[in-house]
């Protein structure tokens, strides 16, 4: 496949605030995608589900019931692991990563989707503002943790800060 990188200004953070929220980018970390039988209770002790917490760097995020995203583990090897059933891709450039922080976090979020969290649930998959988005909660701060394909981060953010924007 040939590399067109050259063609475009390279990605700039996206890192916004004001009127009671912060949209900032998290970047540095490693996101391995997870896939086979069983891979749940393989990240078991990692795994975050909804509405939890996010207090540890390393996490595991349900995509669905075949399907991970392991965040900030290292020892991962891509490709298909024959003996544990387990096929590795490393989605590190594939996903933005967001925290959305302040007292109207949860206000901008349910602007562009349901977001309830008095409903349990493994998967942390959501459709934010029209785009998939995996989303959990941040446990020390008030806010949320979003992982997004990296070609909707741009409007994404522009929806999540749109007041800030005009």
């Amino acid at each position: 496949m040939r590399n067109d990188n050259h063609r475009w200004d390279p990605p700039t953070l996206l890192s916004r605030s004001g009127n009671s929220v912060t949209l900032t980018e998290v970047v540095g970390l490693t996101q391995h995608m997870v896939s086979g039988v069983n891979v749940l209770e393989r990240f078991a002790d990692k795994l975050i589900d909804w509405p939890d917490g996010l207090a540890a760097v390393g996490y595991a995020l349900s995509m669905r019931r075949d399907r991970v995203l392991v965040v900030g583990a290292t020892d991962l090897k891509t490709g298909f692991n024959p003996d544990s059933g387990l096929a590795v891709t490393d989605m590190s450039d594939a996903y933005a990563v967001f925290d959305l922080t302040g007292p109207h976090a949860l206000d901008r979020l349910r602007m562009g989707a349901e977001i309830p969290l008095d409903q349990p649930s493994r998967s942390v998959a959501r459709q934010v503002f029209g785009c998939d988005v995996l989303l959990c909660c941040l446990a020390k701060k008030r806010g949320f943790r979003l992982h997004l394909p990296r070609a909707n981060a741009q409007s994404v953010a522009a929806h999540l800060c749109y007041e800030q924007l005009r």
